[in-house]
């Protein structure tokens, strides 16, 4: 027997984890924001508001020059922020977190089978009915060295 679906504020309203931890990251969003247009152009490209813990906010950077940039305007950059986030910031942590390439945005280099592997396959597809694995299989054997 299927269970009906949840509405989602339910799950949240009843959960107080969750909805601490949804109401952090609301805060972070639009800390995060404010972040972004009180910063220099050349950084705010690079730079993200990671989390705010107590008197300390932390910052994730694609790069360490970034982030060394950063920590050497850490005074400024404190007092500043502290004004425009409305939050007493006194200390920065700048940590480099680089952009990684997800696997599936790379192009995928296809393989290429010996001939008698793909022959192999050809002969398998054939003896088969139509479907999606003879059609799989097909589409495996074109790819001979």
């Amino acid at each position: 027997m299927p269970r009906e679906p949840k509405v989602i504020n339910n799950i949240f309203k009843n959960n107080t984890a969750l909805s601490k931890i949804a109401k952090h990251a609301q805060l972070l969003n639009r800390l995060n924001h404010t972040f972004q247009q009180s910063l220099p152009a050349q950084f705010s490209a690079h730079c993200k508001l990671a989390n705010i813990k107590g008197d300390t906010l932390v910052i994730h950077t694609d790069n360490a020059s970034y982030s060394s940039l950063l920590r050497f305007q850490s005074p400024v950059l404190c007092k500043a922020l502290s004004r425009e986030l409305e939050v007493d910031i006194k200390k920065l942590e700048v940590k480099v977190r680089p952009h990684f390439v997800s696997f599936e945005k790379q192009p995928l280099n296809p393989m290429f089978l010996p001939e008698s592997a793909a022959n192999s396959l050809q002969q398998t597809a054939d003896s088969m009915d139509k479907g999606p694995l003879k059609t799989a299989l097909e589409k495996l054997a074109t790819r001979k060295i």
